[in-house]
Parts: structure tokens; C-alpha cells; sequence
């Protein structure tokens, strides 16, 4: 496709936590190896793990050195700078330095937005740092954005529209779907509901657990729940509790030891099984830097509706009515009630499997993905038509 080399920056996956980030990231990387393209990687995820989300650390600061040191070795080898952002201040004087190196040597730089929350930064910000970001993003070739509602994240860039590119996030690599059809469900047995994302508090993960037991309780409806996830915390967690004792201790208060199984981090083909026996999928979520979750992707690819808040990117993932139901926030109620609407309609909630498993394969792929994502940091047009329509016999 191209024999021009391009330096690959952002956090990889590691066997203990895994970010939306991260799992696009490696995704991108197979991307290349599968087309034979040149690249060379800066792994991110050195100094990050184990770390409160956004906040600084020395490790961190240490690895950040190693990284730019990395950067500015390589830079005069390659062609084409892509990068991952971040959302803080340590990151962005990071990228800063990055970006303007490589607009000296003359470099295409391609940054990627893997969420949400970037307007957010740039507003929080005193005045004059405001006039720098928006100097070094005026310095950049390609800006990447997950979604039209997200285009919104660089309004403060001049004239962004000719830098601006859209691409949705696709099936992480290592879930491979085969066979995959429209599910059913039946009150002779429990719904299935699944939690697939890191056990922040803003992503709802208390919430869904109130509302289990508001139907197990209060509305006779017998449910299974399975968390996944590694306990995490952020910047903007004041609290110091420890998030998994405080999430047992509230399981067995609410009598629920028989209806939630925790599993912590899944891959493979443990991800895989769980999304295979799951009915639902939910995440409550107001994460600040969301953008459009990779979970709510695997769990559309295995025909999952999905209950979700309106909230950044989602509305593009989930269609409220046709693959599962939005919320207007993260309320346990509402969670219950979009949970007995389901339910009690099997007609309905073989309607949205049927429609969630449409919608994936018409703008999540991996091959839709990729086919989108690469052409856009190598500068080179998309001829491909990556959209797929799939047709049931129900």
C-alpha cells in the first residue's frame, strides 16, 4: 500500500488491565503487520500501570523520558508521525514536544482521539496555555476523532474541519466472531446481564449493581451479573476507599452473593464465553474522557442490546429503541426498568439482537476499521466500501 515508514505512539495492552485505548492501539498495530507496512512502536504503557488514572507519577515521568528519547532517535527515519492523546496537562507538554519536533523535520503528524473529554481540557486551562495548544494543533496534519458527536473535542482549532477525520472503533483483535446469531430469552431462565469495562465509579458499575438488587427484590425477576474488570481509580476520585472490598462488602448487604460473579480482567476466550452467554450488556457511564467504548463494540458483535447513558460518542453505537435502550443518566431505576422492559418482551429483545448484530457489522468491523483508519494516517484515499449488510432468516 505504501512504502513509507510511520512511528506508532500510544499504550499497549498488558496481562493485568486494558484500556479502550490500548486495545485500539494493538488493534492498529496488527493492522500494519498485516499489510506489510514499515512502523516502529513507543509503547506508552510503561510508568502507567498500577497508576490512579491522570494523575503523575515518578516512574511515570521517567518512562515519559525514556519514550521521548525513543521518539527523537527515530524521527528522522520515518515519514509519518501517529500518535494516541492524552488529557492532562504532563500529557499534552509530552505530545507538545512530539508534535513540534516533528513539524521541524516536516513530518505528517496524525493524532487520535481514543475518547472524549479533550474540550473539557482545553477550557479548564488558564488563557495562555489555551493559545499553546492551539498553536501546536494548528501545527498538525490529521486530527482522528471516534465519532461525528465528537467532532466537537477540537472546535477551538482554526478552520478544523480540513484536519478533522472520523473513524469509529472496531473489534479488538482478539475476539473472533463465528456463528454468530440473533439470541432469545425465556422466564424459565435467569437474564444474563454483563458489565464489561474497568470498575471506575463514574462508568456506573454501583448503579447496575443497585439495580440488580431492585429486580432480584423488589421485582421478582431472576438475574445474573457478571463484572469485568480491573478495580481503578482517577483524578477526579476524591475517595480513597478500596473500590473491590467496598464492592463485596455491598454484595453481600444487598443479598446478592447468588447473583453476581466478579471476574476481574478477561481476555480471549474468557471474554469471549461470557459475551456468548450473556443477554444484555449495560454501562451506566459518565467517565470523563469516554468516547465511544470498545465493550459496547464486543458486546453489539455478540448480539447483545445494550442499555447505556446518552453520553459522548454512545448515541452513534446505540440507537435508542432498535438496538437497546439510552438513558438519560446513570439512575438504578432507570437501569432496572430498561432491564424489565427487555424482560418481559421477548418479541422485543429478539428485535434488538437481531438490530445490535446489523449495526455492528455495518460500522464496527475490524476490517471497516482498519480499511478507514490507515489510508487517513497515510494520507493515501479510501477506495474500500467497508460497509457490510447482513441479512437474518429470523
Amino acid at each position: 500500500m505504501s512504502s513509507k515508514i510511520t512511528i506508532l505512539i500510544g499504550p499497549r495492552c498488558t496481562h493485568t488491565t486494558t484500556y479502550g485505548m490500548s486495545i485500539g492501539f494493538d488493534l492498529l498495530i496488527s493492522g500494519y503487520e498485516e499489510r506489510n507496512l514499515s512502523h516502529i512502536i513507543i509503547d506508552r504503557t510503561q510508568g502507567m500501570e498500577g497508576k490512579k488514572i491522570g494523575t503523575i507519577s515518578m516512574s511515570g515521568s521517567l518512562a515519559t523520558g525514556v519514550q521521548l528519547i525513543k521518539f527523537l532517535k527515530n524521527l528522522h527515519k520515518v515519514d509519518i508521525v501517529y500518535m494516541t492523546i492524552g488529557t492532562s496537562r504532563a500529557g499534552f507538554f509530552r505530545d507538545m514536544i512530539m508534535i513540534w519536533s516533528a513539524r521541524f523535520l516536516q513530518k505528517r503528524i496524525v493524532i487520535h482521539l481514543k475518547g472524549g473529554g479533550f474540550l473539557d481540557f482545553f477550557k479548564n486551562n488558564p488563557s495562555w496555555l489555551q493559545a499553546i495548544i492551539r498553536k501546536t494543533f494548528q501545527q498538525i496534519n490529521t486530527i482522528i476523532v471516534l465519532g461525528e458527536l465528537l467532532r466537537n473535542q477540537f472546535e477551538f482549532v482554526p478552520k478544523i474541519n480540513r484536519k478533522l477525520a472520523v473513524v469509529p472503533n472496531g473489534l479488538p483483535k482478539e475476539l473472533e466472531i463465528v456463528d454468530v446469531h440473533p439470541k432469545s430469552i425465556s422466564s424459565t431462565n435467569s437474564l444474563r446481564v454483563l458489565y464489561l469495562s474497568n470498575m471506575i465509579p463514574s462508568k456506573g458499575y454501583l448503579d447496575l449493581l443497585e439495580a440488580c438488587r431492585i429486580l432480584r427484590y423488589e421485582r421478582q425477576i431472576p438475574i445474573v451479573c457478571d463484572f469485568c474488570g480491573a478495580f481503578l481509580q482517577t483524578v477526579t476520585d476524591h475517595s480513597s476507599t478500596d473500590l473491590e472490598n467496598q464492592f463485596y462488602e455491598l454484595v453481600k448487604e444487598k443479598k446478592l452473593e447468588e447473583h453476581i460473579v466478579y471476574h476481574g480482567t478477561v481476555r480471549s476466550t474468557k471474554k469471549q464465553q461470557i459475551l456468548q452467554q450473556s443477554h444484555v450488556f449495560v454501562l451506566p457511564t459518565n467517565y470523563p474522557w469516554e468516547g465511544q467504548p470498545i465493550s459496547i463494540i464486543e458486546a453489539l458483535a455478540f448480539a447483545l442490546p445494550v442499555i447505556a447513558t446518552e453520553y459522548r460518542g454512545i448515541p452513534e453505537q446505540v440507537i435508542d429503541g432498535y438496538n437497546g435502550f439510552l438513558l438519560k443518566e446513570k439512575d438504578p431505576v432507570q437501569i432496572a426498568d430498561a432491564l424489565e422492559a427487555i424482560w418481559h418482551d421477548p418479541t422485543l429483545y429478539r428485535e434488538f439482537s437481531k438490530n445490535a448484530l446489523v449495526h455492528y457489522n455495518k460500522h464496527f468491523t475490524q476490517t471497516a476499521h482498519l480499511d478507514n483508519l490507515i489510508p487517513v494516517i497515510l494520507g493515501t484515499p479510501n477506495t474500500i466500501q467497508t460497509d457490510t449488510e447482513v441479512e437474518f432468516n429470523l
